[in-house]
């Protein structure tokens, strides 16, 4: 009986020392599957992000798209403060790095800051820009369809008559304004396109010239303030320049005149409208683009998008002009 006893506790000793042996060694190959894996998958991307007046809300966008997508990413800023030779020399400092591909992608901001980031970086890394109104005739694409440069991105180039034709309905136009930089390579283009449909719609149409570092800007405003300056909106297209003074034109003449603008970044200033993607929809289309890109989509095939533009309202200054805001529009405070 003890014998027998024995055996079968042996059998029992050998039958869980085989068991563990199994669950160890599935444990080992799981371990090294995960080591193995790992560093695969939470390679940490150098991304540049090429700015010309800093972070603003689509690279706020842009930033948290990418972490939801997993990317885990290194960022290096360039900063041009609105200066085509401040970016070219910064972007300049960085030439050994770029040669030596250490960044694996960059992000541009803008038609200027896209046209001096492919001047220097030369095809070497791909670019995937942002808020670049039109990218063919800022010659940095062969084509929306295939870009056929390492360059591809998101445009907020919502035809001109598309958006004053939406601003007509909200708050018919009689006697325009339009604002644009004549430094930023699509101002010209801009400001034909409104001419030409104002004179289609019947509007009177102003136009004014303005530049950083001068004092254009404030004789406008001052002008609008006197009355010498007779206008019932003001019109400002997709231009960095004038969406960093947004704020100051709506405290000098928003609560005389309707303020029009060609990004969201307008409405988020109290302009009342603006029709154009959202500036999340723009930071995290570009996000993807750059997604993909990373991990391995060909940048000169991949084309360029527009996110769906649509009515954006500040509710405030329409509650304050006195302007109904329609069902179908996003607002904002």
């Amino acid at each position: 009986m003890k014998s027998s006893t024995i055996q079968i506790g042996m059998k029992s000793v050998r039958a869980s020392i085989s068991w563990a042996s199994k669950s160890l060694l599935a444990a080992l190959s799981v371990a090294m599957a995960v080591t193995v894996a790992t560093p695969a998958m939470a390679q940490e991307k150098n991304i540049l992000l090429i700015l010309w007046r800093g972070i603003t809300e689509p690279e706020v966008a842009l930033k948290e798209k990418l972490a939801a997508l997993g990317v885990q990413a290194k960022y290096t800023e360039v900063v041009g403060n609105q200066d085509r030779g401040v970016m070219a020399g910064r972007l300049r400092a960085l030439e050994e790095d770029i040669a030596a591909k250490k960044f694996d992608i960059a992000y541009s901001f803008g038609t200027t800051t896209t046209q001096v980031a492919q001047q220097i970086i030369q095809d070497r890394i791909p670019i995937v820009f942002n808020i670049v109104f039109d990218p063919v005739g800022g010659k940095l694409v062969k084509s929306m369809e295939e870009p056929g440069v390492n360059t591809t991105g998101v445009t907020n180039g919502v035809p001109i008559d598309l958006q004053l034709s939406a601003f007509n309905k909200l708050a018919p136009l009689k006697k325009l304004l339009v604002l644009f930089n004549a430094r930023e390579p699509n101002a010209k283009i801009i400001e034909a396109q409104v001419t030409e449909w104002s004179a289609k719609n019947g509007v009177e149409l102003t136009s004014r010239r303005v530049a950083p570092d001068t004092d254009a800007l404030d004789e406008v405003m001052a002008e609008i303030k006197s009355g010498k300056l007779t206008v019932d909106a003001v019109y400002a297209g997709a231009d960095s320049y004038l969406g960093s003074k947004a704020g100051d034109i709506q405290k000098a003449v928003g609560d005389r005149v309707n303020l029009f603008g060609g990004t969201q970044t307008f409405v988020l200033n109290k302009w009342l409208a603006a029709y154009t993607p959202l500036v999340e929809d723009m930071g995290g289309t570009a996000a993807e683009m750059i997604a993909k890109v990373l991990k391995g989509e060909d940048a000169r095939k991949m084309p360029v998008v527009l996110p769906q533009p649509k009515l954006i309202v500040s509710k405030s200054t329409a509650d304050l002009r006195k302007v109904a805001v329609p069902a179908d529009a996003v607002t904002n405070p």
